[in-house]
This record gives structure tokens, C-alpha cells and sequence, in this order.
């Protein structure tokens, strides 16, 4: 049997395999049919050949046998029959009459007979002698039997009568002894016969026999071959390998099935493979997402630290700028302590709105949304760090575009976001000897602004350029950076719908590229005076008002003491909360300011008991803060709802504040 041996590799190949290399592949229903009908034939022509040699015996034995057993019993009968006639021929007399015509009646019905005999025609010729002998013999015995006188010597008749006799025995003993050399001669040709029908039936028994070993030879190649050959690969599958071998016989039934099979196995290991690569993908993702939870685990850490820090830092900051701007609000104050002290006002604004900015990143505070021009931002970059870098030998380049980019967001978060990046482009240009510089660029493609910070500082290694966006991962050394700025730059950026990339060569710079959906210029408003914005008016507060002012920070009751008293009012202030009910019961008061983390009792608390004491009072309270998120969770929706002065605040804010607590009625 031409048999393929299967290539795991090649499964698209097998048909062609199947068609064209191997020859035309035989069908097993066809060999059987073919090989039954063979054997078929040849025990038709094994059962002629014993039918023939059975008709042979039958002719050369049984019909000699039957005629010699047919010739002894007409010789019998006929013998019998002459002597009883002579006997009755003998007695005469009426007894005799009846015996003689019973002997010829039984001769009469004999000769009859003879002629329904199995006789060749030369036997056949001597009976019908001796019946017409026989004849004979019956008209002379008549003859004699009928005569009246029977006394005298011997009659003619009856001597007649007995050579007649003699002659039909004659005649009838010829035919039975031609008979006996007949049967001499028969059964020598019976042997022959015999043993040719043994050798026949010899010939069918081997011809079974081959056919049985033919049949279990063709079942063993055929069949039993190729299913133990699909078992084992059956087996090979079942113990997980999908590249099983096995030959494919060149059968139309099996040769189909393996074929099927190795195409299956095919299937199965190309799904499996598929199965791995997508388990590859998953796993990938869950790393990825692993990666993204520890990153937003880190997060959730940066916002407790930020938000402790936040209200620590966010209360002297408070203050700073509270008495800068008491101060540089008075007249007589000297010019050059004036200069100071807008110093002190301008820098501590900048330092409120970077812990505002880094606050609101670390809660995901909503971000404020205006237009404004993203060509400002870069400028208001410039401006702050321009100076500073030419004093280290460091050149800041920036070609503002004609055309204005408007983008709608939060400016101070972008702000924070390009001080970031040019603050990391000055620690990378200064690693490298001699001077450096640093590009800013920005331009609108399609639909979106885009900005860029450049440098040729000593690049990001490409182990890290990956990595550079996540939490704490910094190319500083240690203790010169803390890994965050990047982090907080592409959260403010994806807040504001926007991507900010990498790209970097070690030691030969490094480039960042932020992209911004555009927006419309913005609605502006009729100015006063040509060149000149309409400026908003604060409102003037009215006085003679009594505040009460409750905060565990003496340095806050001591600036807001101050402040109202400044416009007029007259102020309380409580470092404690538990002595609220005693100033209460005392003094009448109008409004109420009131910090809202605070030992024992803090300020929701606080409104809570105003609320069900004194509710007039409950109307005009101002919650004051650092930080949001101290606020405790069953309390925030309830807090969205007050008004919310948030630290560090500057004095008109804090008089906006106050005039529209005051616009609401107490009633």
C-alpha cells in the first residue's frame, strides 16, 4: 500500500499531496466487492465442477447399479413366475387353471414392466426377446394345460414350454451378467471419479482458506492498520500535542478520515496558538492594568499627602498674603516696603494657585473652563522663567505665531504644565558642559493646537523614556527630584482632552509635544476706554456688623480680626468651638465664619447646631478651608450646597464673599 506520511506544516498542501504525489487512491468498498466476487466465482465454478463429477458417478455407478438391481429383479420375478406357471402346466386340474393364470397374469404384467426399465438398448432388446419368449412359453403351456389327455409320453407343447424357459433365462442371464462386467468397469471409473471429486473439493477447501488469509490481510492493511495509526494520533492529541504523525493510506475511506484528522490537529493548534497570543494580549492588559492600579494606587497616596500638606501649607499661606494686602492697602506705607510687599502678594498668589493646582490633581478637581489663547500661556512662561535661565547660560527661544491658537481649559494648570516642562528641559541642559537652550513652540494642525518644549540637554535613556509619565520615576538623582511633575503634567493634559508624547535621543536632547482640541475666540466684552477692559467694581460692604469668627489658627482670627475691623465691623474671635454656645448666649451676631476642620467639634457641626438653635444665624454662615477633602463623605453633598471660601484667600475675595452672604436674606 503507497502510503503519505503527513507534514504538520504543510496542511494546505494535502490535498494537492493527496491528488497529485500519490496515485489515484483506491476505495475499500471496491477491493471488497472485487474480492468477494472473485472468490464468489470461483465457488460457482468449484460447485460445477462437483455437480458435473457427482453426475458423473451417478451415470457411471448409480445407473449401472439400478439397471442390474432392475435386471436381478425382473430375472427373479420372471423365474418365479415361469416355475409356478410350469407347476400349475404340470398339476392341471381347476387349482392348477387358477395357479396358471395367476403365474401369466404376474408374467403378462412383468413383461409389461420391463419396458418403464433404465435399459441401454441392446438390454432392452434381449428383455423384449424374452418377453416375447415368454409369450410363447404361456400359448404352449395353455396349450398343454388344456389338453384333455395328458397321460401319454412327454407333450410338444410342454417341451416347448421348457426350452423356451431356458432361452428367457438364457437371454436374461446374458443381459445380468453384462451387467456385472458393467459394474466391474464402473467402479473402477467410480475411484477415479472419487478421487477427482476430492481433489475438488480439496481445491475449494485451499482456495477457502487462501480467501480467509486474502480477507484478514486486506482487513489488516486496509482497516485495522490505519485505525491503530488514527488511534495513536488520537492519543497523541489527547496528551496535548497538535502536530501528531501519522501516514495517510491511500484509501478513499481512511485515507479521508486521517486526512480530516491532520486537518483537525491543523485547526486545533493554529487555535490554540490564537488562544495563547490573545491570552498573551490579556495578560499583557491585566499587567497594564495592574500597572495602571499601582500608578493610581501611588495617586491616591500623592492625594493624602497633598491634601494633609494642602491645609497645612494653605493656612500660613492665608495669612502671608492677608497682611501683605492689609498692608500695602495702607497710604502712608514706604515705597520701598511697598515693593516687598507686592513682591510678597505676587509670589504668594503664585504659590497659592501651584497648591491649588496640585490639590485639585490629586482629588481630580474639575478643571475651570474659559477660552483664552494658548500663544499667552507660552509668553506668561517666558516672562517667569526668561531671566532666571539667562543667568545660567541658558537660552529660552520662543516665536509666538501671528495668528492667535484659542483652546478652552484652564490657563494656570497649563501654565504648570509647560513650567514643568521647561523646568525639567534647565535640569537636562545643565548636565551637559557649556551653554544650552530650550525651544518653545506652538501652531495649529487640522483641528488642533498643538505646543512643543525642546532642548539639547543629555536626552532621557531609553530605559526610562517609556516609563518617564509614570508617578515618582525621575532621571534626577536622588533627592533632586521627586518624579511627580511629569505625572501631573498628563493628567492636567488628558483633563483638558488632549495627549502630550516624548521623544528623546540620550545626549542629544529631548522633545515634548503636547496636542489641544481647538475652540472659538472667546466673546469680549465693549471696553471703557479705548485700549481698556471695563475692570468689575467691587461692591462696598456696609458696616457696623458683628462677625463671629471661629478657627483653631490664631494667625487666621488674628488677620480676619483685623480685616473686619478695618471695614468697619466689629469681630469675635473663638480659637475653640466648645465655647460657641457661651458667645452666642451673650452677643448678637450677623454673619459667621467658620473654619471647617477643627478639633472636637468642626464646622458642619457647627452649622448643625446653628441650625437647630439658631437658624437666622444658620443663613448667613461662610464656611472657610483649605482643602475640600476633608470634608467627611456624608457631609459633601450637604457642603456643595453652603458657601465655601476657600484658602488661602485674598481680601477681595474674601469682601466677595461677605456681600453675598449678606445678599441673603436671614428671614
Amino acid at each position: 500500500m503507497r502510503e503519505l506520511l503527513w507534514d504538520p506544516g504543510a496542511s494546505s498542501r494535502v490535498t494537492s499531496q493527496f491528488i497529485t504525489v500519490k496515485p489515484k487512491p483506491h476505495s475499500i468498498q471496491h477491493r471488497f466487492v472485487l474480492l468477494q466476487g472473485t472468490l464468489f466465482a470461483l465457488a460457482i465454478w468449484f460447485l460445477g465442477g462437483a455437480l458435473f463429477f457427482a453426475q458423473r458417478i451417478r451415470r457411471d455407478l448409480v445407473d449401472p447399479f439400478t439397471r442390474l438391481r432392475s435386471m436381478s429383479a425382473l430375472q427373479a420375478g420372471m423365474g418365479a413366475a415361469r416355475e409356478n406357471l410350469l407347476n400349475a402346466t404340470l398339476q392341471g386340474g381347476p387349482a392348477g387353471s387358477e395357479q396358471f393364470e395367476k403365474a401369466a397374469a404376474i408374467l403378462s404384467d412383468l413383461g409389461k414392466g420391463s419396458v418403464r426399465l433404465p435399459l441401454r438398448s441392446d438390454e432392452r432388446s434381449a428383455v423384449e426377446s424374452a418377453v416375447r419368449l415368454q409369450e410363447e412359453m404361456v400359448q404352449h403351456a395353455r396349450a398343454y394345460l388344456n389338453r384333455v389327455d395328458r397321460s401319454s409320453g412327454e407333450d410338444g407343447d410342454l417341451a416347448e414350454v421348457r426350452r423356451l424357459s431356458l432361452e428367457i433365462t438364457g437371454l436374461l442371464h446374458a443381459v445380468a451378467l453384462n451387467n456385472q462386467a458393467e459394474w466391474r468397469a464402473s467402479d473402477a471409473q467410480l475411484q477415479k471419479d472419487t478421487r477427482l471429486l476430492y481433489a475438488v473439493l480439496g481445491g475449494f477447501g485451499l482456495i477457502a482458506v487462501f480467501g480467509l488469509g486474502v480477507f484478514r490481510r486486506v482487513h489488516r492493511r486496509e482497516i485495522w492498520e490505519p485505525l491503530e495509526v488514527l488511534r495513536h494520533m488520537v492519543l497523541e492529541v489527547q496528551r496535548g500535542n497538535l502536530n501528531p504523525q501519522g501516514r495517510i493510506p491511500n484509501t478513499v475511506e481512511f485515507g479521508t478520515l486521517v486526512t480530516g484528522f491532520h486537518e483537525m490537529a491543523e485547526e486545533l493548534r493554529r487555535r490554540r496558538e490564537s488562544l495563547e497570543e490573545q491570552v498573551r494580549e490579556r495578560t499583557a492588559e491585566l499587567e497594564s492594568t495592574q500597572r495602571e492600579l499601582i500608578e493610581a494606587a501611588k495617586l491616591a497616596s500623592i492625594g493624602d499627602l497633598v491634601s494633609g500638606v494642602a491645609h497645612e501649607v494653605n493656612n500660613p499661606l492665608t495669612t502671608i498674603l492677608g497682611f501683605a494686602e492689609l498692608d500695602l492697602a495702607r497710604p502712608e506705607l514706604d515705597q520701598r516696603l511697598r515693593g516687598h510687599l507686592q513682591t510678597i502678594k505676587d509670589e504668594s498668589i503664585r504659590l497659592k494657585t501651584l497648591v491649588t493646582n496640585l490639590s485639585n490633581f490629586a482629588r481630580h478637581a474639575p478643571q475651570l473652563h474659559e477660552r483664552f489663547d494658548l500663544r499667552q500661556a507660552l509668553g506668561r512662561m517666558v516672562d517667569l522663567r526668561k531671566y532666571q535661565l539667562g543667568v545660567m547660560d541658558i537660552t529660552l527661544h520662543f516665536s509666538a505665531p501671528p495668528q492667535p491658537i484659542w483652546v478652552l481649559g484652564d490657563k494656570d494648570h497649563l501654565v504648570q504644565v509647560f513650567f514643568n516642562l521647561v523646568l525639567n528641559a534647565e535640569h537636562a541642559v545643565r548636565e551637559r558642559p557649556g551653554r544650552g537652550d530650550i525651544w518653545l513652540e506652538c501652531g495649529v494642525k487640522a483641528d488642533r493646537a498643538w505646543a512643543a518644549v525642546l532642548d539639547n540637554g543629555a536626552g532621557i535613556p531609553a530605559g526610562l523614556l517609556e516609563r518617564i509619565f509614570e508617578p515618582f520615576v525621575t532621571t534626577r538623582p536622588a533627592g533632586q527630584g521627586s518624579g511627580l511633575g511629569l505625572s501631573i503634567s498628563r493628567n492636567i493634559i488628558h483633563q483638558h482632552k488632549g495627549t502630550i508624547t516624548a521623544e528623546s535621543s540620550e545626549g542629544q536632547g529631548s522633545a515634548f509635544r503636547i496636542s489641544l482640541p481647538l475652540t472659538g475666540p472667546p466673546e469680549t466684552a465693549a471696553p471703557s476706554a479705548p485700549g481698556q477692559a471695563q475692570a468689575p467694581v467691587a461692591a462696598p460692604i456696609p458696616r457696623g456688623l458683628r462677625a463671629l469668627v471661629i478657627d483653631d489658627e490664631t494667625s487666621i482670627t488674628d488677620l480676619m480680626s483685623e480685616f473686619l475691623r478695618s471695614i468697619g465691623w466689629e469681630c469675635t474671635v473663638l480659637n475653640n468651638s466648645a465655647k460657641l454656645e457661651t458667645q452666642l448666649d451673650s452677643h448678637q451676631f450677623d454673619i459667621v465664619l467658620c473654619d471647617l476642620k477643627m478639633p472636637r467639634r468642626n464646622g458642619i457641626e457647627v452649622l448643625h447646631w446653628l441650625r437647630n438653635n439658631r437658624p437666622k444665624l444658620a443663613r448667613r454662615f461662610l464656611l472657610m478651608t483649605g482643602n475640600l477633602a476633608d470634608t467627611p463623605e456624608k457631609d459633601t453633598a450637604e457642603v456643595e450646597a453652603l458657601p465655601v471660601l476657600r484658602k488661602p484667600f485674598t481680601l477681595d475675595r474674601l469682601r466677595e464673599a461677605l456681600n453675598k452672604l449678606l445678599a441673603t436674606p436671614s428671614e
